[in-house]
């Protein structure tokens, strides 16, 4: 353990993943091709920040969460459901409840996360993944609300 890690040990209660990243996993997520890899979790409140993967030609799904998500384009492109690229250098503020993606990646991607309270990713279609600690995901059911919703946003009900 580094000096600077060791300083660090007031996170002991914390889940971290301190230091050069290329040593830790990662994780795949429910999706082919989509993998995070989650940096810091807190246990109290639940925020989460990760780097999170999706190989060239692979699609993340159009879906919600119940909490605010910003993020980061690190490298690569993503390409949306209206043919809009996210390219490197990208900061996007994600409100909760906002339906975003499905997004496809023309390269290998790379972005870097931060969700206020633990992520749970519900597709349009209900069906519902909630992240443990450390970003692997435990299948949740299906949430019926989900499939009749007619709105972009459903806590702030906007169209």
């Amino acid at each position: 353990m580094s000096a600077a890690e060791e300083k660090l040990s007031q996170l002991s209660g914390l889940f971290c993943q301190i230091g050069q990243h290329e040593k830790h996993p990662w994780i795949p997520l429910p999706w082919r091709g989509v993998y995070n890899k989650v940096l810091y979790f807190d246990p109290v409140t639940g925020a989460t920040m990760e780097l999170a993967k999706v190989e060239k030609g692979c699609s993340f799904p159009a879906h919600y969460h119940t909490t605010v998500q910003t993020l980061f384009v690190v490298s690569g492109r993503l390409r949306d459901e209206s043919g809009a690229i996210t390219v490197p250098g990208t900061f996007r503020i994600i409100p909760a409840g906002h339906l975003h993606g499905p997004f496809v990646a023309e390269e290998e991607a790379i972005q870097l996360k931060y969700f206020s309270s633990v992520p749970v990713y519900i597709l349009k279609d209900g069906t519902t993944f909630i992240y443990e600690f450390d970003g692997r995901t435990l299948a949740a059911g299906r949430l019926e609300f989900a499939q009749g919703l007619k709105t972009t946003n459903f806590i702030s009900g906007r169209k």
